[in-house]
């Protein structure tokens, strides 16, 4: 399919996209091109429950105090991973096209002054409301020939703010080898959405991430954001957890929260030495927190509050 509209990309590079007809059809494929905010990791954080906030006495319940702000670490890296990606996609297409066909449209090459890379954009409608969409890079000064695939996606239910439904693959090896500066991390990103009126839903894979702060190295984390104001958050993280990078944790965190921001989170943390770390906090609509309960490296438990405050009964599984 692409060899096919590399072809007509070709063929149609000079027929100009200048014409009404032209314009059109490069808007209406760009609605088959997600967006940051659809795919943003959402947590309880912007008003973090008493655990994740500086000096709390969750720090005296063993390491759970690091394991929450792994939660909002984590979340906001991949948000920056994911969102770099997204605005390099968004960048391009906030040009003219280079070329347009009935069902298909080409942005670039193009390159921002101070960039070393030059990106290329190939927009494909290959159902009704369905695309498939390809971002290429290459060294600036380089020749077409050495244009490589960076980020490779499809979606279906298109529409103005965006599709309801898809996902793409980003090679952030690549763009960290042509520019280490704009991308600081290496690795594998892959993600999908699912858009609802009632709900929005986010996953995201990362293979071989290595972020400034370490907290990231290969994980899964799942998000659903309801139109209440209610959520789920859930982390898997194999990553450097205890600040001492020649060893990997095993992480699990389960958080969800009502409308009214009082919730729970449940965490479970796996050592290479063996060690292991359980954890249960419920906070109230002020985001204090309710209840508390760990085990510690050493093996002993430490437990504060009333468990009959907690919203949720039980862990989210």
């Amino acid at each position: 399919m692409w060899r096919r509209l590399s072809v007509l990309t070709a063929l149609c590079a000079a027929c100009g996209s200048g014409t009404i007809q032209d314009r059109a059809t490069a808007e209406s494929l760009l609605t088959g091109l997600p967006s940051r905010q659809t795919l943003e990791v959402t947590a309880p954080s912007t008003r973090a429950p008493a655990a994740l906030t500086a000096g709390s006495p969750a720090a005296t319940l063993g390491e759970t105090a690091g394991l929450y702000v792994l939660t909002r670490k984590t979340s906001a890296e991949v948000n920056g991973l994911v969102g770099r990606t997204l605005d390099t996609l968004h960048s391009i297409a906030q040009t003219p096209p280079a070329a347009v066909g009935p069902d298909s449209a080409a942005w670039g090459p193009l390159t921002d002054a101070l960039s070393p890379v030059a990106g290329r954009l190939v927009i494909h409608r290959v159902g009704p409301g369905a695309h498939q969409f390809r971002l290429d890079l290459r060294p600036r000064a380089a020749p077409d020939s050495e244009f490589e695939p960076f980020l490779l996606g499809a979606s279906t239910g298109a529409a103005p703010a965006g599709p309801a439904q898809g996902s793409f693959s980003a090679d952030l090896a690549l763009a960290h080898r042509l520019d280490p500066v704009a991308q600081p991390t290496g690795g594998q990103l892959v993600a999908g959405w699912t858009v609802a009126p009632d709900q929005r839903e986010v996953h995201v894979h990362l293979t071989d991430v290595r972020t400034d702060s370490g907290l990231a190295s290969t994980g899964d984390l799942g998000a659903l954001t309801r139109a209440d104001g209610s959520g789920v958050l859930a982390v898997d993280a194999q990553a450097d957890l205890d600040g001492n990078p020649e060893t990997v944790e095993t992480g699990k965190i389960r958080s969800r929260w009502l409308p009214n921001g009082a919730g729970r989170a449940d965490v479970e943390a796996h050592g290479d030495a063996g060690q292991d770390v359980l954890m249960t906090e419920c906070w109230d609509a002020s985001f204090g927190r309710v209840y508390a309960t760990a085990t510690t490296p050493d093996g002993g438990i430490g437990s504060e509050g009333e468990v009959n405050a907690c919203v949720f009964s039980d862990p989210l599984r």
